[in-house]
């Protein structure tokens, strides 16, 4: 997989990539590794997925309930959009996730506590612990997700914005640990210390975000770039930095999951989605 991980790539010196064996945690492939497991950047949309497992969890929402997604969504006089400037003013939340509306996912920011998801994301997905070993001498950054300072603050996390910080690395295990349930601490060498104060997420959790990912793919803000490969499931991101914007994808196929990030790019699907396909091409749709 690491020669498809380098071809997938090619000489694209802005982008960095990270695949994992879902069933283990075990790094399959790497390309400009210290980006991928040293950097702390905004995931953008790409963090719904812990968001939406944090929601789905507590009961605020379930895949197939009604969660209006608004064009725009004010706090505190800040304005936030959706990518576009489209609405689905009769959204499932399914479709929400899918689509990648942002304010439907602001605008459900009230449902959860300040630290409620600094805390969920190092509970459930290992985040923000400051514990992973991956390699001897291998330093890497396991995110940092702290807890929301005010509104504007926990609006801007809720859409993986903000001071929230990940890289390929942890986001290509956020999607590992989402769809087994159980924390999967990347390793590049076998017999690594792994750390283990995590809890398992529901069965009802797991299953949602899974269909959540494949709608994306399928049907949702990735479609174009998966059409005609099956057994995908996917999420999109684009961070804005300032002026600028970086493009993220997440994805899946059989027992690998895989995080690609592109600095500069000014989407998710334009920038890491051809990365992330020409990669998933090489996997097995199933393990």
């Amino acid at each position: 997989m690491q020669t498809a991980a380098e071809r997938a790539v090619g000489g694209n010196t802005a982008a960095s990539l990270i695949a994992l064996d879902m069933r283990t945690g075990e790094i399959v492939a790497t390309v400009h590794r210290q980006a991928g497991m040293s950097g702390a950047i905004a995931p953008g949309s790409t963090f719904k997925i812990v968001t939406s497992a944090l929601l789905l969890k507590k009961g605020v929402v379930t895949a197939s309930g009604s969660a209006p997604c608004p064009k725009n969504s004010t706090v505190n006089g800040q304005n936030f959009h959706n990518v576009g400037g489209f609405e689905i003013p009769r959204a499932t939340f399914r479709e929400d996730f899918s689509r990648s509306c942002n304010t439907s996912f602001i605008d459900l920011r009230g449902r959860i506590g300040d630290a409620e998801l600094a805390d969920f994301s190092t509970r459930y997905f290992g985040l923000n612990s400051d514990a992973w070993k991956v390699a001897p001498g291998q330093g890497t950054v396991d995110g940092v997700v702290p807890a929301a300072t005010s509104e504007n603050d926990k609006a801007a996390q809720m859409i993986g914005q903000g001071a929230l910080k990940m890289n390929p690395m942890t986001m290509a295990s956020v999607v590992a640990t989402a769809l087994t349930g159980t924390f999967r601490q990347p390793v590049l060498e076998r017999g690594m210390p792994v750390y283990t104060r995590t809890e398992t997420l529901p069965g009802s959790v797991t299953s949602a975000i899974r269909t959540m990912m494949i709608d994306c793919a399928t049907t949702g803000a990735a479609k174009d770039v998966f059409r005609g490969l099956p057994g995908v499931g996917a999420k999109t991101g684009t961070a804005e930095v300032g002026d600028a914007t970086n493009g993220w994808m997440v994805a899946f196929r059989g027992t690998i999951s895989v995080a690609v990030y592109v600095e500069g790019g000014t989407s998710g699907s334009g920038a890491a989605g051809p990365i992330v396909r020409d990669f998933l091409t090489t996997v097995p749709a199933s393990g």
